[in-house]
């Protein structure tokens, strides 16, 4: 199935390792190193143009979104 996850992006919901809530991203050394690194290899890309409220893991790369991660994972929900 495919999933929408805000400006336009679309991801196969096969694909998805994990969403995340960006206000508690920065609390963890662990979750900075893991973005860091992402964005050093080129794996990250943002979906809209608006302030990201959530980052969804897919097998290939990192996606920042405005949508909330209550809602994607609503929206996976629903799709089973």
């Amino acid at each position: 199935m495919m999933l929408h996850i805000g400006g336009g992006r679309v991801v196969r919901s096969g694909s998805i390792l994990g969403v995340f809530d960006m206000d508690g991203h920065n609390d963890s050394a662990v979750n900075r190193a893991f973005l860091k690194n992402a964005e050093k290899q080129q794996k990250t890309t943002t979906a809209g143009d608006d302030l990201p409220r959530s980052f969804v893991v897919t097998d290939t790369e990192v996606i920042f979104t405005h949508i909330s991660t209550n809602a994607i994972v609503g929206r996976v929900k629903a799709g089973e």
